[in-house]
């Protein structure tokens, strides 16, 4: 009869399952807040907040006030970032609505200082300190998922463990914390005044020469009887006027020694 179709059979099967397989639901995203306390961006910006509090006279400023020293928005994003991350890091403090540097922050522009300031910054954030104390005289895992695993063990929510890993590479790198180029450990960095000056060779772990285990101590050390030849190398670190390509070439040959020391 016209007008009348048989059901097509691929458009039948096609109906039927449709009708009998479950529909797919899509899996949304658990926003899980992290933990662990660390900036979403890296040392530099901490350091332009003291510049700008230190370009306004280094007084206590209004959010307004220190927005325009920075040229920037005081409602903004980036703005606020920023505000947040020199906190971290504690160059900043604020007192009673006002923003104004803390002692940290005056000596992280102070070109004299600047050095062991970053390193005080750097450890003053709870994610680095945690990192620098759980792989100190380690490898750091490796980068980047390695690293990023160890993160989200520490606290930090998955979702912005890329932004943490990115932010605090950067700042290691800016406060000194890699001493060689394939940046695969934390080594407190021996340039850094009062930090390091003091350390004695009791303090180094003879297992891993090129890293240490300094103890923040202000105490004189005290003498040792015949020292090894590394022994005296490290002793060299705490004088004034060592940099980094001074340190550098001391821990070159106390790894060459400890080394010969290994092979007999």
């Amino acid at each position: 009869m016209r007008g009348l179709h048989a059901p097509h059979p691929t458009r039948e099967r096609a109906a039927v399952t449709e009708a009998t397989e479950p529909t797919e639901k899509k899996v949304k995203y658990t926003r899980v807040p992290s933990a662990i306390q660390f900036p979403y961006t890296d040392m530099s910006d901490a350091i332009a907040v003291a510049d700008g509090l230190l370009k306004g006279g280094g007084v206590p400023m209004s959010r307004d006030q220190l927005a325009a020293a920075m040229a920037l928005a005081p409602g903004g994003g980036g703005f606020a970032k920023k505000l947040s991350t020199a906190g971290m890091f504690g160059v900043l403090d604020v007192t009673a609505g006002k923003y104004q540097l803390t002692e940290l922050g005056f000596e992280i522009v102070d070109s004299g200082r600047e050095q062991d300031a970053k390193a005080k910054a750097f450890l003053n954030v709870e994610l680095y300190k945690r990192t620098y104390e759980e792989f100190r005289g380690k490898l750091l895992p490796t980068r980047p998922h390695g690293l990023e695993a160890a993160f989200i063990s520490f606290g930090v929510s998955p979702k912005n463990v890329k932004d943490a890993r990115r932010a605090f590479e950067k700042s290691a790198r800016m406060a000194g914390f890699f001493p060689s180029s394939t940046e695969d450990r934390l080594v407190l960095p021996f340039g850094a005044g009062t930090t390091v000056h003091n350390l004695s060779t009791a303090d180094v772990d003879t297992g891993s020469p090129e890293i240490g285990r300094p103890k923040l101590s202000t105490a004189p050390p005290a003498p040792t009887p015949s020292k090894a030849l590394e022994y005296e190398l490290v002793d060299l670190l705490k004088l004034d006027g060592i940099g980094e390509a001074e340190s550098e070439a001391i821990w070159t040959l106390v790894r060459f020694l400890t080394a010969r020391k290994k092979d007999g």
